[in-house]
């Protein structure tokens, strides 16, 4: 599971900005608002997934809301960029390296001379693993892994890359927990490749856990491309006969789509050497009890939205995982995206701690205790246009607060500053 994340000097992100998934711990003491009826406390809200061998409790879901252009988007697609690079298992993912690698904040001439900088931090497996690399332009500057274990709780370093000006050459240095012979690739990689990259390929018994996590990430943010149907359909059709597994994903889409109550009674993947045109086909039933279909690709934009996302949630879910989701709720109802969020907030479905991190402009999601405290988190453009990252729970607020319309009230700042009336927008007198 994702412990913390940071990045600095990417988009719109200046300063270091951290997104932490570390749930915080309860007060000794209850406070008078957790003895109010109805009222429940971050825990009864959302437990914590509990760390095997740490004294600390993982968050299954964060909310980032805050104003247009404030940097929501960026805070998400700097930690998918991120995890995709260090993927790296095929040549669009390298392309994308090629193409978006240094992004530096661009209202500030120095930003301009100054890496972009991620600081990644996992669990798995009772294991701690910390990911450190700084960009420029195409260059690989800096590169570090070090991990710590629940036994001994001390950090070892793994490896150390970082290029040498002077030299005009990388040095390198080794943990000892590190030995084998995939160091002697080292002098092999070049500037603008990572070596987590291949050492994710080589399957090393150290970085295991951590291959294993970034193997069940999903690459690229939500909402996916109009494609993905395409992508899954040739998925399930790839052979003659249909498998168990095959079966079973088709099942759990058809209950999750009607579970949304979104009028679609089944689904049908017809094989290319089927009278109709291949594809996903939508089954309706009209009220004399006869069927009636179509192409999925003619339902709603919410609907696909919803089938698209669906089919990464029963991935998520049953793997344990990371799914990122840009402006979550946009073309979903409000109930269907309160629904998606307890389904990772639920042990029961969720039990191996898969993880969402979504932004959305909803305020509604504020609502109804839905969303822990530290759950919620916000950004806020700074005076050079910069972007802040900081949670709710650093308010201290109290957790029977209606924290929709303190937020809207501009409590925890995050929103827009608009004229007092539309004529003043306009310059109308």
């Amino acid at each position: 599971m994702l412990l913390e994340f940071t990045v600095e000097n990417y988009r719109s992100i200046k300063e270091p900005v951290t997104l932490s998934a570390v749930a915080q711990k309860a007060p000794k003491r209850k406070s008078l608002a957790k003895t109010k009826r109805g009222v429940k406390s971050d825990a009864e809200i959302c437990p914590g997934f509990p760390v095997e061998g740490w004294d600390m409790e993982l968050l299954p879901v964060m909310a980032i809301f805050g104003a247009n252009a404030s940097g929501k988007s960026n805070v998400l697609q700097s930690l998918d960029y991120l995890l995709m690079l260090m993927r790296g298992k095929n040549s669009l993912e390298r392309l994308y390296f090629f193409t978006a690698s240094h992004q530096p904040f661009g209202l500030d001439e120095k930003s301009h001379s100054t890496p972009t900088r991620f600081d990644l931090t996992i669990v798995k497996n009772g294991l701690i693993y910390r990911y450190q690399l700084e960009l420029f332009g195409q260059k690989v500057y800096r590169e570090i892994l070090s991990y710590t274990s629940h036994t001994t709780k001390r950090m070892r370093h793994l490896f150390h890359r970082e290029w040498s000006e002077s030299q005009s050459m990388y040095t390198w240095k080794n943990g000892e927990a590190f030995a084998g012979s995939h160091i002697q690739l080292q002098p092999t990689i070049s500037e603008n490749d990572l070596f987590i990259s291949l050492i994710n390929r080589l399957k090393i018994k150290i970085t295991a856990p951590l291959s294993e996590f970034l193997g069940v990430c999903i690459p690229g943010l939500l909402p996916v491309p109009s494609d993905t149907m395409n992508i899954i359909y040739a998925n399930l059709m790839r052979d003659t006969v249909e498998t168990e597994e095959d079966m079973a994903i088709k099942r759990n889409i058809v209950q999750l789509l009607k579970m949304f109550d979104v009028g679609i009674s089944d689904l049908e993947f017809r094989k290319p050497n089927d009278k109709d045109d291949a594809g996903i086909y939508a089954i309706h039933e009209r009220k004399d009890g006869r069927k009636v279909s179509w192409k999925f690709e003619e339902e709603s934009l919410g609907t696909q939205s919803l089938f698209s996302f669906g089919c990464s949630i029963l991935i998520i879910l049953k793997e344990g995982g990371l799914v990122l989701f840009d402006e979550l709720g946009s073309n979903l109802h409000p109930q269907i995206t309160s629904y998606i969020i307890q389904l990772f907030q639920s042990p029961k479905t969720n039990p191996k701690g898969a993880q969402l991190i979504f932004t959305s402009h909803d305020n509604t999601l504020q609502r109804n205790q839905l969303l822990r405290r530290d759950e919620i988190w916000f950004t806020e453009k700074k005076p050079d246009q910069s972007t802040n990252l900081y949670s709710l729970a650093d308010f201290k607020v109290r957790n029977d607060l209606a924290i929709d319309k303190a937020y809207l009230d501009g409590r925890f700042g995050a929103v827009p500053f608009l004229p007092e009336t539309v004529e003043e927008l306009l310059g109308v007198d």
